[in-house]
């Protein structure tokens, strides 16, 4: 099978309703009855203003939202994981060996330095302890992360600083697949157009990724496809 039309996620009539339980039961219905493949070297993008619930359904395709109903398939080596129902231990084997997370925020051990925190997911796979930390290094110069910063904690970082480790972290292993959140958002133009030649490298090597990304020139520039989430409600 061509890896352009290898399917890697499979969403299948998800969804996603909030109960606000210290507000008396009160339901939001955030989406209902969506479909989303993602395909291998294929990138696409969460479309929709704020209050769609594209963030939503990335964290619903991580395995961090409980779904309503449906069911999200994750191609984890030869099987097929249902995130919606997985057990603690599938999840957790499928963020260690499958799936990546960019998120908006950095969320990190205090007192760890930058260093290791991009060279962890490597060093939990098994790779030697001095290949993981090169490794590190050689994304965080690429992202233009001053090398006096990597002992030091991110916890004191400007907003992009932290934002870069939190790439690096998220690309230091080539997983099959990638889940973005504004990854771009914090950045100057030079490591925003470091970070779309990195997810372009990703879809170039065989990678699924979905992506929450404002910048049209971003979402241009990487080939995506866009993914309405309300369009695709009025279409099931």
């Amino acid at each position: 099978m061509n890896a352009a039309t290898f399917p890697m996620i499979k969403a299948e009539g998800i969804t996603k309703t909030f109960v606000l339980h210290n507000q008396g039961g009160q339901r939001i219905p955030v989406f209902s009855g969506i479909n989303l493949t993602v395909n291998a070297g294929e990138c696409v993008v969460l479309n929709g203003p704020s209050g769609t619930g594209k963030s939503t359904l990335m964290r619903a395709l991580y395995g961090n939202y409980l779904v309503g109903g449906g069911a999200i398939l994750v191609r984890h080596g030869d099987d097929w994981i249902d995130m919606s129902r997985a057990l603690p231990q599938e999840i957790l084997s499928v963020r260690k060996h499958t799936m990546g997370y960019v998120s908006q925020f950095l969320r990190a051990i205090p007192r760890v330095p930058a260093l290791d925190i991009v060279a962890e997911p490597l060093v939990a796979l098994g790779e030697d302890e001095i290949k993981a930390r090169t490794r590190a290094g050689e994304l965080l110069s690429r992202l233009r992360v001053p090398e006096n910063l990597w002992s030091l904690a991110p916890a004191t970082f400007s907003g992009g600083e932290q934002q870069r480790v939190n790439i690096a972290r998220g690309f230091v292993v080539d997983f099959p697949i990638l889940l973005l959140d504004e990854p771009t958002a914090s950045l100057d133009a030079k490591n925003r157009e470091t970070v779309t030649d990195m997810i372009r490298e990703a879809t170039a090597r065989g990678a699924a990724i979905v992506g929450i990304f404002h910048d049209e020139d971003v979402r241009d520039r990487i080939g995506a496809r866009l993914y309405d989430i309300k369009l695709q409600e009025q279409a099931a």
